[in-house]
């Protein structure tokens, strides 16, 4: 009875370590940074004083269609020129702003203006107030919210660029997906290719990993062309196939190891059988009954 007991625990120790083996894998995101440049100039300092939008959920990243607001203080404006242009650049939809300061005329802007400043006038600073839309994307996609520039007599400089991808819940639901569909349909690839190595038929799990690489496939064409909600589902289905062709393989691999545990079972079931009748036939010799 020992070799038996022996092959129980090895049966229960590759039970554990089976399911071990299934637990889920964890979920990865990917996040993008906005891209803040501060002044080259050297005629003023400039801060950010308030930059205001809808965040995506988990991201640093502007909800397309939400309200973008910006505020930009210039101080310790150099004396030494006459004046200077600022030119004003957005790729916010119907981005307007105003720029002022103690002493100065307030003045509208909108995308592609420009203000021409008196150095001369007693200015302790100037505001630049900026607002818009964010564009609405079917893709993530960078744009610039606000780009303001200094031309001078020395050259030309940069005050800010304030430039952040713009996307939504639904864009960033399908980069998640699709990146699960990937790992998923490696775990599924190298699941099929050990089962095929052990010489077992993987049609079945074949046939589901095509159909998760036609759907990934289709997800990404799909989310290039702007189509996220239905990028969405693509990547979804290609997810579910892979995980059908991970499945398939292991109970490929399974069946054979449950087989070969059978037979183990009914070659210690015969031994012990041949044991025990032989030593009934001894004790009989014996005259043992």
């Amino acid at each position: 009875m020992i070799p038996l007991k022996i092959n129980s625990r090895h049966i229960l120790t590759l039970l554990v370590i089976g399911a071990f083996c299934l637990m889920p894998l964890s979920m990865s995101v990917c996040v993008a940074e906005e891209s803040t440049s501060l002044s080259t100039t050297p005629f003023a300092n400039v801060e950010i004083k308030d930059l205001r939008y809808d965040e995506v959920y988990g991201t640093e990243m502007v909800e397309g269609g939400s309200e973008v607001s910006i505020k930009v203080v210039l101080t310790n404006i150099s004396k030494e020129l006459d004046e200077s242009t600022f030119s004003f650049q957005s790729e916010l939809v119907g981005a307007i702003g105003s720029i002022s300061g103690e002493g100065l005329e307030e003045k509208a802007l909108q995308s592609g203006s420009s203000y021409t400043l008196n150095h001369k006038k007693l200015v302790d600073e100037v505001v630049i107030i900026w607002s818009g839309e964010a564009p609405e994307v079917g893709k993530r996609a960078a744009f610039t919210l606000l780009n303001v520039t200094q031309e001078t007599t020395e050259g030309e400089y940069l005050v800010v660029e304030i430039k952040i991808d713009v996307t939504s819940q639904t864009i960033e639901d399908v980069i998640i997906a699709v990146d699960n569909a990937n790992r998923e349909i490696e775990n599924a690839t190298l699941a099929i290719a050990d089962a095929e190595d052990a010489g077992l038929n993987v049609a079945d799990a074949n046939t589901s990993l095509t159909l998760a690489n036609e759907h990934l496939s289709n997800s990404q064409q799909l989310y290039n062309e702007g189509r996220s909600e239905e990028a969405l589902v693509e990547a979804e289905k290609a997810l579910d196939s892979a995980k059908e062709a991970e499945a398939k393989a292991g109970s490929a691999v399974g069946g054979r190891t449950l087989k070969n545990y059978a037979i183990i079972v009914v070659v210690v079931v015969i031994a012990i059988v041949a044991f025990v009748l032989l030593l009934q036939q001894r004790q009989r010799k014996r005259g043992v009954y």
